[in-house]
């Protein structure tokens, strides 16, 4: 298993994970299956271009030996913050530490690309497992929340972590190098 940003060729098969994730985690995303299911090549095309080359984004997926996509993360800066998004394994590989790994390589990419910045990003309370793996990497309630907006009641909790002056500027070391679990 390698983890990996995205490159430009991937957006097929970013598409076909990014809806396999819709389908079966509906309540961790702000967006749903049948509005992206709709979306056209185009639109994955500049998608996956943002993700793998932008200066002010980056996606990140892990990946099998035989080349299919298994989890993603991704990040993007507005208003001079970095926002996490998309976090999510598939479910037969969870517990393997593929979760901490992408956000590692996504905390990793935004405090050497930006020092300094805070990392900001949304999480359903009800997903534990998720919030406990940002709490494991600093990040802390807010106390913002907000509709999830396409399964009412559903909420999201806003998190922060500020910049991380312990990183040793590698994933996988330091700070970012938290509990495992």
């Amino acid at each position: 298993m390698k983890i990996r940003r995205l490159v430009s060729t991937d957006w097929p098969a970013f598409r076909d994970l990014r809806l396999r994730a819709l389908k079966a985690d509906p309540l961790a995303f702000g967006s749903n299956f049948r509005r992206e299911d709709a979306y056209l090549p185009e639109r994955w095309r500049s998608w996956v271009e943002k993700g793998a080359r932008g200066k002010d984004s980056a996606t990140f997926v892990a990946e099998e030996s035989d080349g299919r996509l298994v989890g993603m993360a991704g990040v993007f800066t507005d208003k001079e913050e970095y926002h996490v998004w998309g976090m999510w394994v598939s479910p037969e590989l969870r517990g393997r530490g593929l979760g901490r790994e992408l956000l590692d390589r996504v905390l990793y990419w935004a405090e050497s690309t930006n020092p300094g910045r805070e990392v900001l990003l949304d999480v359903n309370p009800e997903q534990s497992i998720a919030v406990r793996l940002y709490e494991s990497r600093g990040f802390s309630r807010t106390g913002k929340t907000a509709s999830l907006g396409h399964h009412e009641p559903a909420i999201t909790q806003e998190m922060r972590r500020g910049p991380s002056p312990t990183s040793t500027g590698r994933p996988g070391r330091g700070k970012l190098d938290g509990p495992r679990g």
